[in-house]
């Protein structure tokens, strides 16, 4: 959001924020009403520190709705008061060296992953002695990559693209200086594009 604050000051568009956290922006046309409103999301998926477990591993939930299935084996960052730590989500028999053909047969669910920091962190003291700690959020790697024939492949693309073709738009808009018939709204949301309210905005 503050990277999307700094980009319309810097296209010189107006906006405010939410309550809850959302941007509107706005273009003002030649009439106030009836305005219109474009709206993509920002929130990303992600997880959260559940526990410190015995191993020094982390058990995570989910921040938002996804399958642990699409977490196993991403990288990951964890985001402490004394600062951050790299890691990875695991399943809790990743190695087919020791657990054979277990490693197929586990159930699928956040209660079968957790994270492996990349720290020394083989109990809770040395976990916590790190600053890790009950809360912390998780932030999972996007791994963009931008193919050679135009594609764009991401996790968490669903509505950054969305964000990014509003800023075109926007900058689009305002380099061409022409007054646009009504007030546009442009929001962005941090809830899915409905933004919880966005009928009010």
């Amino acid at each position: 959001m503050q990277y999307c604050g700094a980009e319309l000051d810097r296209l010189g568009v107006p906006f405010e924020v939410t309550r809850r956290g959302a941007i509107r922006a706005i273009l003002r046309g030649k009439e106030r009403r009836p305005a219109r409103a474009v709206a993509a999301h920002l929130d990303t998926l992600g997880a959260q520190v559940k526990q410190i477990k015995e191993n020094g591993r982390l058990a995570v939930v989910p921040i938002g709705h996804w399958s642990a299935r699409f977490a196993e084996g991403a990288r990951c960052t964890i985001f402490t008061e004394a600062g951050s730590y790299r890691g990875t989500i695991l399943p809790l028999k990743a190695s087919g060296h020791t657990y054979g053909d277990d490693v197929d047969d586990q159930p699928c669910g956040w209660e079968y992953v957790e994270i492996r920091v990349d720290a020394r962190s083989s109990n809770v003291d040395e976990a916590r002695k790190l600053g890790i700690d009950v809360g912390d959020i998780v932030a999972i790697d996007p791994q963009p990559e931008f193919l050679d024939n135009g594609f764009i492949c991401s996790r968490h693309l669903d509505d950054k693209a969305g964000v990014a073709v509003m800023f075109a738009a926007l900058e689009a808009l305002v380099s061409a200086k022409e007054e646009l018939p009504v007030d546009v709204y442009f929001l962005f949301t941090i809830e899915e594009e409905v933004g919880v309210g966005a009928p009010t905005f």
